[in-house]
């Protein structure tokens, strides 16, 4: 009879101990928090393509309202805007990315118009009201109308797509391009702002 009594408490211990193992061997462990990684933004990863060797802009001309409620439009050439880094923006209506980014490159017009000449130019639009009607609809109101006659800008700097944005130094060479859409009001708007200053 004793032994029977041991050999059931030696099935029910051995019982526990095979249990406390398993529980012990399938315990969760704890998942530590997963680090997110901060993305570097640099001119590489915005997708600019510097323009080796710089390129001296010798002509070109657009067309521009000298004031809001102007109607008729100024030529003016792209030399006139030696002294500061320019921002050249080709877009059109048509073009959704283009639709857009245009609210933000006005956001960033109104912070660094005194140190950057911007002009944004409509590479579809040849009537002025209609330019104006647009820019009133999307609340445009830091970039001047200005217009591509007979595609001559867009020729000129070889645009194959929509929207490109082509950088020039304060002395007129063009240092870099960027094809597709930019954060102007983000790091990249202060990371391209930053670059042109240094040319």
């Amino acid at each position: 009879m004793k032994k029977s009594i041991y050999f059931i408490m030696g099935l029910v211990l051995a019982s526990i101990g095979t249990a406390g193992f398993w529980a012990l061997k399938t315990e969760t462990k704890s998942i530590e928090p997963v680090k997110k990684e901060t993305k570097k933004v640099s001119l590489l990863t915005i997708n600019y393509i510097p323009t080796t060797p710089s390129k001296l802009i010798d002509e070109g001309s657009f067309w521009e309202l000298k004031a809001p409620d102007a109607t008729e439009l100024s030529e003016k050439s792209l030399k006139d805007l030696r002294g500061k880094p320019v921002i050249l923006h080709f877009w059109a209506t048509w073009c959704a990315p283009c639709v857009e980014e245009l609210p933000h490159l006005d956001a960033f017009a109104e912070k660094y118009e005194n140190t950057t000449h911007i002009v944004a130019v409509a590479t579809d639009l040849k009537d002025v009201g209609k330019i104006r009607d647009f820019y009133k609809a999307k609340g445009i109101k830091n970039l001047s109308i200005t217009v591509d006659k007979g595609g001559i800008l867009s020729r000129l700097f070889r645009t194959s797509s929509l929207p490109t944005t082509v950088f020039i130094s304060s002395q007129g060479h063009e240092i870099g391009r960027i094809q597709g859409m930019v954060e102007w009001t983000g790091t990249a708007g202060r990371l391209l702002k930053t670059h042109l200053s240094r040319n």
